[in-house]
Order: C-alpha cells, then structure tokens, then sequence
C-alpha cells in the first residue's frame, strides 16, 4: 500500500483502526461489569461506524473529484489532438491536391505537345 507517496487515505484508515484497537483493548481491561462493558463496545462500535462512514465519503468524494479533472483533461487532450491531426490533414490534402493539379497540367501538355508533333 505504501510506494514513498505520502497516503492521506491509509493513514486515516490506520489511524480510525488504532483508535478501534485502542478502545476494544481498554474496554476489555477496564475493570466494569460485563453488561455495561457490552454497552461500552456497542457506544464505540457505532461511534466508529459513523467515523469509518465519513471517512468513506471523504475518500469517495475525493476520488470522484480527481476522476472528474483527469476526465476532463484527457477530453480537452484528445480534442486538441484531434483539431491537430485535422488540421495537418487539410494542410497535406491541400498539397496533394495542388501537386496532382500541377502533374496534371504537365501531363496534358505534353500529351498536347506529342500531338502537335
């Protein structure tokens, strides 16, 4: 998971899964009841439930973001691309066109030429 970037998203995770650690390992050492140490774990389970929660919706909504600029990026990309490659096509059909004109001419007259011989 780690590739020498720094990982907001692996931290957090390991930071809310510490603290879930943490606080199972207090509770069972925590010198309390059984019944009020169940509802302790059942306060903290959905306690964490609702950090892991936002914690997904963070990271949802950050990856939804960075897939919507590289989205668009590479639209923008492919539609200059695209603009480039019709553009150098116009400009060699242009060329093309003028040549055969040109090679045309010249074949006409010397067929014109041979003709007049």
């Amino acid at each position: 998971m780690c590739n020498g970037k720094n990982n907001p998203t692996g931290l957090l995770l390991a930071m809310v899964a510490g603290a879930a650690l943490g606080t199972l390992v207090g509770l069972l050492v925590a010198p309390n009841s059984g019944k009020k140490t169940r509802k302790k774990i059942k306060e903290k389970t959905k306690e964490l439930k609702g950090q892991a929660k936002h914690t997904y919706e963070e990271v949802a909504d950050k990856v939804k973001a960075e897939y919507e600029q590289v989205s668009s990026s590479i639209s923008e990309t492919a539609g200059h691309v695209a603009d480039k490659v019709s553009d150098e096509f116009d400009k060699y059909k242009d060329q093309i066109s003028a040549k055969t004109a040109e090679e045309t001419k010249a074949i006409k007259d010397a067929i014109k030429d041979q003709k007049e011989k």
